[in-house]
């Protein structure tokens, strides 16, 4: 096996759990420790409950006024009923408790996979701390942890493969059908495990080796592929996920598809502190070309190659990111500890001197790291029943709208739509959420796009559709536009948002307006 290749090099293989558990236990929660909304959280825990209450899926939109009634192909059902059926038992303390759930089992997944390659457990434990630092800001509350987890998962049983030349691989088939259910992402899986049975055909053809492992991992890759069909949609399930990478309009409506360099740059700009947790991933993926370019010899072709791809799949779109990280950390801590071994055997030979061999257990009282981790899981609010909103959101324009019971088609921002499904449906239907293209068409969308950044045809879309109502932020190019409509109406502003109403229906002639609010600076879910 080439994975033998410098294994002499390297001390037996250990696990984190055995050398520092409270250390480990810290790391989860320092992962975790974020702890505010994410945009689409009352969409998917609102379509989550509406299947608990159904018993069955929702299959067409009853959300929208310009899709309603089309198609709705949810990748991610099983998530949603899992975080609704979480927040119905538990409220926002059951939202808390499986983000922490899912952060930790990815954690620990990367744990079992660091301790294949055999590395020190400094070399593993700096490794793991660079990993949950540079992914804190990724663990949100999304249908995405699931992805993270079991990618998490792949890698590891890809390691065992490969370093022992063997293990529980018939495994990624019930996984790689779980995956379909719960998110889109499963698709980076199914990449993974292609990469991994190509890299190690073209080793095996080179080193004479025949075909026999190659045919079982392309048997095991094409099992994967028809798993990822058992689901409701079946065939459609690979319909959205292909259809989002398709799609021209995603890099300019979601923020998630846009190139990592530009999400550092408007991250900059907007909180120059969130750019440290990008640098860590960056730290991580030079360290990762540095050590591979520095100590070829690992016997870890394979990772290295999914490594490659997912660090390119990061620069294209910063929701990758984890991706790579999650992917990165096994070729750097064993290519660094087998690059510090032979330093040290150089200098042993320079010294005649022997260096002790690394400890079996951490120096650091597993009792402090864990009181510690504890601690920081209280302060960070784990088991808090309030959750703080992760930006502004229309608050004072919904309590305004209530108070006068005004409902009706509403053209809102994009990123507040499914919080306005949550305060306002079913009296209300929104124009566009975070559904995106599992629901609307891309004229839709670049429509939209068209109208919140006033491009030419922006008043058109004002004309083209049943929109009762209009509510997007004063800031955005697409109040200017409202400012200059002589058939509508500012009813309602505060500093994060205003609502427009057309001249002639009631909601413009309501006594009084525009009334002038104040939304409240920190605001909690939902």
């Amino acid at each position: 096996m080439t994975a033998a290749v410098n294994s002499r090099s390297l001390p037996p293989a250990a696990s984190l759990l055995r050398y520092a558990p409270g250390l480990v236990a810290l790391i989860i929660v320092i992962a975790d420790s974020g702890q505010t909304t994410d945009t689409d959280l009352w969409g998917h825990i609102r379509f989550g409950q509406a299947v608990i209450a159904l018993h069955h899926l929702v299959l067409k939109d009853p959300y929208s006024y310009t899709m309603y009634g089309s198609p709705w192909s949810n990748h991610e059902w099983l998530t949603e009923v899992v975080m609704a059926a979480a927040y119905n038992a538990f409220g926002v303390v059951g939202l808390k408790l499986w983000k922490f759930a899912c952060a930790a089992a990815t954690m620990l997944l990367v744990v079992t996979g660091l301790a294949e390659t055999r590395a020190t457990p400094a070399a593993q434990l700096n490794t793991l701390t660079v990993v949950a630092i540079a992914m804190m800001p990724q663990m949100e509350f999304r249908p995405q942890l699931f992805t993270f987890m079991l990618f998490a998962a792949m890698i590891a049983l890809l390691a065992r493969d490969n370093y022992r030349g063997h293990a529980p691989l018939w495994l990624v088939i019930p996984m790689m059908a779980l995956w379909a259910n719960l998110h889109g992402g499963f698709i980076m899986g199914i990449a993974a495990l292609a990469l991994y049975a190509g890299v190690v055909a073209i080793g095996d053809l080179a080193g004479g080796a025949g075909l026999a492992r190659t045919l079982r991992l392309a048997a095991l890759a094409v099992a994967a592929l028809i798993a990822t069909m058992a689901t409701p949609y079946g065939l459609e399930t690979w319909s959205p996920v292909l259809h989002a990478l398709r799609n021209p309009m995603t890099r300019i409506a979601v923020t998630d598809w846009q190139p990592l360099l530009f999400a550092m740059l408007r991250q900059w700009r907007a909180q120059p502190a969130g750019v440290i947790y990008m640098l860590c991933a960056v730290a991580l993926m030079f360290a990762f070309v540095s050590t591979v370019g520095l100590e070829r010899r690992g016997g870890d072709s394979p990772l290295i190659a999914i490594a490659v791809v997912m660090c390119v799949a990061a620069f294209v779109a910063v929701r990758n990111l984890p991706l790579a990280i999650i992917a990165c950390a096994l070729p750097v801590a064993r290519h660094s500890s087998l690059l510090f071994a032979h330093l040290r055997e150089r200098a042993e030979a320079a010294t005649g001197e022997k260096f002790d061999a690394p400890s079996a257990r951490s120096s650091t009282s597993p009792w402090l790291a864990g009181g510690i981790a504890a601690a920081l899981a209280v302060y960070s609010g784990i088991f808090s029943p309030r959750l703080r909103m992760d930006k502004p959101y229309p608050s004072g324009a919904v309590a305004f709208m209530r108070a006068h019971d005004l409902h009706g088609n509403l053209l809102a921002d994009f990123g507040w739509g499914e919080y306005m499904i949550w305060h306002t449906a079913p009296a209300s239907k929104v124009f566009i959420d975070g559904r995106y293209d599992t629901v609307y068409p891309y004229t839709l969308i670049d429509r939209y796009i068209d109208f919140y950044f006033d491009r030419p045809g922006a008043a058109a879309v004002l004309t083209a559709y049943p929109h009762d109502l209009v509510l997007i932020p004063p800031t955005s190019r697409a109040y200017n536009l409202m400012s200059r409509q002589a058939d509508w109406k500012m009813i309602y502003r505060d500093a994060g948002s205003a609502l427009f109403a057309r001249t002639a229906s009631p909601g413009a002639h309501i006594a009084g307006v525009p009334v002038a609010g104040n939304a409240p600076e920190v605001a909690y879910f939902p």
